[in-house]
């Protein structure tokens, strides 16, 4: 039985997990380059950003997330969140889509009957379930599926539900941290965390296609989808134009010639 422990190993060093949708040659890729040093957590976001590029994102918002039972009951808010993080405004990305994580996945669990005790149960007892299905029922490519659940159970044990006074790396793909508002400005809402979080969108997506009448398989682009992600390369244009004054660093400046006058 083949399995993906490799990607798993490397991909939770860096915080992360096996994604689904993505063809396994560039996985294959990027574990490498993390074994050996070349891709660490704090360049890991230029990879991500291949795998979550207007094209493909636009296909998953305009033909997959309204079509997945119990993901489709948060479409708008994803479709938002996407369109906010093509405008450069990854704080209010990431914020809009912790909350889908967290009730999409209580809505799986209890779709399968799945005891949870706390949030982090959540996942792990969904996920513990999901390789029993597939190894019992033989779905899929039972081995790489099972590697997949372990990866996601590690990443939200360790890094996405984790205390986060606790969270080791540097980019604070936190739940509570962002969603308590122990996280400032500067302490989170780059495009690290919003592939992180819409990767999390994604495998619930492929959790719910285990069991429902929906591609495993990353959907084929569609007029309406190319159309969309036309609309978000306009979207990275206007947020590369916003004023000054709306950016990070003019405000900086701004606070500081205020408390120097």
């Amino acid at each position: 039985m083949n399995n993906l422990d490799f990607h798993k190993q490397a991909f939770n060093n860096v915080g992360w997990f096996i994604p689904p949708y993505v063809q396994l040659g560039f996985l294959g890729n990027i574990a490498n380059q993390i074994n050996d040093n070349n891709v660490c957590e704090s360049t890991l976001a230029p990879y991500l950003a291949q795998i979550y590029s207007p094209e493909s994102l636009s296909a998953m918002v305009s033909e997959r997330y309204h079509a997945v039972p119990y993901i489709n009951e948060y479409h708008e808010i994803i479709a938002e969140s996407v369109e906010a993080h093509f405008l450069g405004l990854n704080h209010i990305a990431v914020s809009g889509l912790m909350p889908v994580i967290e009730g999409a996945g209580r809505k799986l669990a209890d779709s399968r009957s799945v005891t949870v005790t706390s949030i982090k149960s959540v996942f792990q007892n969904l996920a513990i379930d999901c390789k029993d299905d597939v190894t019992t029922n033989n779905i899929g490519a039972v081995g790489e599926i099972v590697s997949m659940m372990d990866a996601f159970i590690e990443f939200t044990d360790n890094h996405l539900y984790i205390n986060s006074s606790n969270y080791s790396l540097s980019d604070n793909t936190n739940r509570h941290g962002i969603l308590h508002g122990a996280f400032a400005d500067a302490d989170y809402g780059e495009p690290l965390n919003f592939y992180k979080s819409i990767g999390a969108i994604d495998f619930l997506c492929f959790v719910s296609a285990l069991r429902a009448p929906v591609s495993c398989f990353a959907p084929s682009p569609t007029e309406e989808s190319q159309a969309l992600a036309a609309y978000y390369r306009l979207c990275i244009q206007l947020g590369q134009k916003k004023p000054a004054a709306a950016n990070k660093s003019s405000q900086q400046d701004a606070s500081e010639a205020g408390a120097s006058a």
